[in-house]
């Protein structure tokens, strides 16, 4: 399956276009998150305002690029190799589609809760689609967004407690401390 039509896909369904939250962020700024932001980066894919490009990340991976550094071209989401049929992946389409969203609506936005919302908006995608609980590592990010979308759903708001949890672990996790205390400038 073409890479560009599958994102668009995703990004167009009704799991992705009931994700809807938004949060106070650690700077006091009101983050949201709702079917929109898809949209939005799916209309850029079809556009060719942003590009999809295979390989570029390690197997399993994704990323989206909002500037030009190093081999990375802007706007741009580079794709492993993945099982693209696999919510797994699905999922990660959903958290990189944040930042890329933040990024064409020229956000200025703490790395922290960037990172945040990807999280919860993927949490809250594979909770959607119906994933397995017990599919889930119980101490990555994935599953404390879940957990922050279960106290949405149940009408209790932001679950001041597991969004703690997932700030401790991404200022502690490695694969973050080069960018998770700076802040991310959207440019389009």
């Amino acid at each position: 399956m073409d890479l560009r039509q599958h994102l668009m896909r995703v990004l167009r369904s009704g799991d992705a276009q009931r994700i809807r939250f938004s949060f106070t962020g650690s700077t006091g700024m009101n983050i949201s998150v709702d079917g929109s932001s898809f949209s939005r980066v799916a209309q850029a894919v079809e556009g060719n305002t942003i590009h999809v490009v295979a390989g570029g990340v390690a197997s399993g991976w994704a990323k989206y690029s909002a500037r030009a550094e190093g081999d990375s071209q802007a706007n741009t989401f580079y794709i492993g190799a993945n099982q693209y049929s696999s919510r797994d992946f699905d999922g990660l389409l959903i958290h990189e589609s944040v930042h890329a969203s933040f990024d064409l609506t020229h956000t200025t936005i703490p790395w922290l809760d960037n990172e945040t919302a990807a999280y919860i908006a993927q949490g809250y995608y594979l909770r959607n689609t119906g994933y397995r609980r017990a599919r889930m590592d119980h101490l990555g990010m994935p599953y404390y967004g879940t957990m922050i979308v279960d106290s949405i759903v149940r009408g209790e708001g932001i679950d001041q407690f597991w969004l703690e949890a997932m700030h401790g672990s991404l200022v502690s996790n490695p694969t973050y401390h080069s960018y998770i205390r700076g802040t991310f400038t959207g440019d389009g």
